[in-house]
Parts: structure tokens; sequence; C-alpha cells
């Protein structure tokens, strides 16, 4: 009877740390690792962080990319000099919620401080765990496309409409 017992006690022990590594730890985990590297200016190990997916209409992001791992990171490290260009900086964050839907899918919700030319500004995100990557999903930052996983996208063309918002922005004040 005592080994029956035992057994079960060791068993529900050990299922219990399976749960440890489900979708809530794995979110924790990823959004973590590419945020912190973020904060270090570690841009290469924030790239291997990211989930990779083409941004066009006729595509979806479960799709990924087309760009194989060379071209992705160079185009990853082109997006990153404009935000060096304009001083932009992530210097904190926090976790505020995980949030789990349809039983194995969980999403964080982010609290993110941002400095640009010196400015603070916080930042709401969420981010999706999606193949072991941070698939940076609801973001209101207008440089997030600059660090987030989204390539092949008219790099110019975004540049000139978000000095265009930001303009707007400022004039509205």
């Amino acid at each position: 009877m005592r080994k029956v017992i035992l057994a079960m006690l060791i068993s529900l022990v050990g299922l219990s740390f399976m749960g440890c590594s489900g979708p809530e730890q794995k979110v924790k985990n990823v959004t973590n690792n590419y945020y912190q590297a973020l904060i270090n200016e570690d841009f290469e190990k924030a790239f291997e962080m990211l989930y990779l997916y083409d941004f066009a209409e006729d595509k979806h992001p479960t799709d990924g990319t087309t760009l194989n791992k060379k071209k992705a990171k160079e185009f990853y490290l082109k997006k990153v000099e404009v935000l060096k260009e304009n001083n932009y900086k992530v210097t904190d964050f926090e976790i505020t919620k995980v949030r789990k839907e349809d039983g194995h899918t969980s999403f964080a919700e982010v609290k993110l401080n941002v400095e640009v030319n010196g400015e603070s500004i916080e930042w709401h995100e969420t981010v999706d765990e999606w193949e072991g990557k941070a698939w940076i999903i609801d973001e209101h930052d207008p440089f997030a496309k600059y660090r987030d996983g989204k390539m092949n996208f008219d790099f110019e063309k975004e540049l000139e409409e978000n000095e265009m918002t930001m303009v707007e922005e400022e004039n509205t004040f």
C-alpha cells in the first residue's frame, strides 16, 4: 500500500513540474529573453528570439518569411539602424498579465518603457510564443516595426509614413 501511495505522490509531483513548461511559461520565457536582449542592445540575440514573417497583404504571419536566415538577419539589423538613428532604447519592461486562450495559446501583456531622443514613453504590446519565438502581435509603438519580426516590407515608404504621422501628432498638441 505504501508503494502505491508513494508512486502516486511521485506521479503528482512529476505532473506538476510538467505544467511549469506549459504555454504560460513558454510565452514568459521568450518575452523575457527578447526584451532583455533589447535592453542590453544585443540585437543579434533579439533577432534569434523573434518569430519572423513577411509583412504582406497576401500572406498570413503564420506563413513565416521567404527570406533565408542570412537575408532576414541583414534586414533586421538594417531595421535596427532606424532605432539607433532616433536614439531609441528599450529601458525596461514588465509582463503585466499572461492570458490563456483556447486551452493551448498564451499571450503576454507587456508594459514597455522606451526612450526616443531622450524622451521617456510607455507603450503596451502583446506577445505570442510561436514556434519557440516571440511574435509581437499587438503594438502601438511606431518604432516597433524596426525591432519586431516583420520582414520584407518597403523600408523607405514606412519611414516616410512614420515621419508624417509623428509630425501630425506633434501638431495636435
